[in-house]
């Protein structure tokens, strides 16, 4: 199946004889985080929609995925794959309601919510510094941890009679991190995210750092009293501030959203 995720005009490809409309698609079959751009005649011939119409449109197509044509260009950007044969898109009603990948809808409401500002630090990752002394290597640690401490302390001081949870605890931890410049288009297209560009943060910080730097400031703020208490983690890990409004808990720009649960009455939170 491919999925038409964007329309980019006046391209000259090679299995073109003149400059034209293109699309850029995926093929669910391969890395969804690898976008290709061929020519839009074929998808707008047989779904009888305009290019501006295409995207999101899905497609049944007759690919041969085990031989499939040259790429030439080194970025894995570039697919010309001529003579496309494809089947007009697939109706929605056939298609199971898209959710956000890692989240879940269902938990019930957290016993406190924190919401923190800023660049998020890893904790983990060690510099030698002479004389047998190791210091965090990101400057960022110490700040966020801090940051951390104090705005969960605030937010723990609003929950009447809170106390440090001393039983089994669920913690989320949704980490928003700002698309870097070269994620968008030029010009015309400057606020727009390229098609190639990855939909989930795929570099450093790494998650399991932000975690760490992340949950030992809850244990300083007094929220749980020892890390060993954490059984679980929902819909924890790296999002990009594109995705606010459409994941639970993003931000518009750079922080994390706290969520946690105490689980000793039933086990589950509820």
């Amino acid at each position: 199946m491919i999925t038409v995720i964007g329309v980019e005009p006046n391209t000259r490809l090679g299995c073109c004889d003149v400059e034209g409309l293109a699309v850029w698609v995926r093929v669910t079959a391969w890395s969804p985080r690898r976008a290709f751009l061929t020519e839009a005649g074929p998808f707008m011939d047989v779904s009888g929609q305009a290019a501006e119409d295409l995207p999101g449109l899905r497609f049944f197509a007759d690919l041969d995925l085990n031989n499939p044509p040259k790429n030439d260009d080194t970025t894995g950007e570039h697919l010309e794959w001529p003579e496309l044969g494809l089947c007009p898109p697939v109706p929605a009603e056939w298609l199971p309601a898209e959710r956000p990948a890692g989240v879940r809808l269902t938990w019930p409401e957290p016993d406190l919510t924190v919401t923190v500002l800023g660049d998020a630090g890893p904790q983990g990752s060690k510099t030698h510094v002479g004389g047998g002394r190791m210091i965090e290597s990101s400057a960022k640690v110490r700040p966020w941890r801090d940051t951390v401490a104090w705005t969960a302390i605030r937010a723990r001081n609003q929950v009447r009679g809170w106390r440090p949870l001393t039983g089994a605890v669920a913690l989320g931890l949704t980490f928003t991190i700002v698309r870097p410049k070269s994620h968008y288009g030029t010009g015309r297209n400057a606020d727009r995210v390229r098609p190639a560009a990855p939909a989930r943060p795929i570099s450093t910080p790494d998650t399991d750092k932000l975690i760490r730097s992340t949950q030992d400031a809850l244990k300083t703020a007094r929220i749980v009293r020892d890390d060993s208490l954490v059984v679980e983690y929902r819909q924890t890990g790296k999002w990009y501030e594109t995705d606010h409004g459409q994941v639970p808990g993003v931000l518009d720009a750079a922080g994390c959203t706290i969520r946690v649960w105490s689980l000793d009455r039933k086990g589950d939170g509820s």
